[in-house]
């Protein structure tokens, strides 16, 4: 009589890459988590593989293993076309933004502030020169109303000075 009896060599890896496979496809197609399905993917095609190898040297069906392999392979590869796509994106985000001429300009930073702060010290000295030309201003309006008077023949105002007085 000949032992007709099922093999299940390799079947339980199969079935173990077929979830991994199955489970790395959406974490794949979400986007944010391209990484864990990468992982997740590719050890369910390693599970798979061996799962593979062990059912052709028993002459066992391969059928769970090779849908295993086959689900690992497309989830691995959504999540490796993730990957990249967001580094194309972060390289080209990189290229226009100039981040590198950012960062030059933050070395560049302390000569700024101090060119800043010696420009706000000119203001306040130029205020300062304001103030006394206001001053001298007032001075010329009164000299020049003494001199309209004298022309008119009005006597300019006497002020009480010490000479006046003695």
């Amino acid at each position: 009589m000949v032992d007709h009896s099922k093999r299940n060599h390799g079947q339980g890896l199969g079935i173990a890459g077929l979830i991994l496979g199955i489970i790395s496809i959406p974490l794949a197609i979400l986007g944010c988590t391209f990484m864990i399905a990468l992982l997740v993917g590719a050890v369910g095609i390693v599970l798979s593989a061996i799962g593979m190898s062990q059912a052709k040297q028993s002459n066992s069906p391969a059928g769970m293993t090779i849908a295993g392999l086959v689900v690992s392979i497309i989830g691995t590869t959504i999540a490796i076309i993730w990957f990249l796509f967001i580094g194309a994106a972060f390289n080209e985000t990189m290229k226009h933004q100039g981040w590198y001429n950012k960062l030059e300009q933050l070395e560049n930073l302390p000569e700024q502030i101090e060119g800043e702060i010696e420009e706000d010290m000119e203001i306040d000295s130029d205020s300062k020169d304001m103030k006394k030309l206001e001053e001298k201003m007032e001075e010329l309006e009164g000299e020049m109303k003494e001199i309209e008077k004298k022309k008119k023949g009005v006597e300019p105002e006497k002020e009480d000075t010490a000479q006046d007085v003695e």
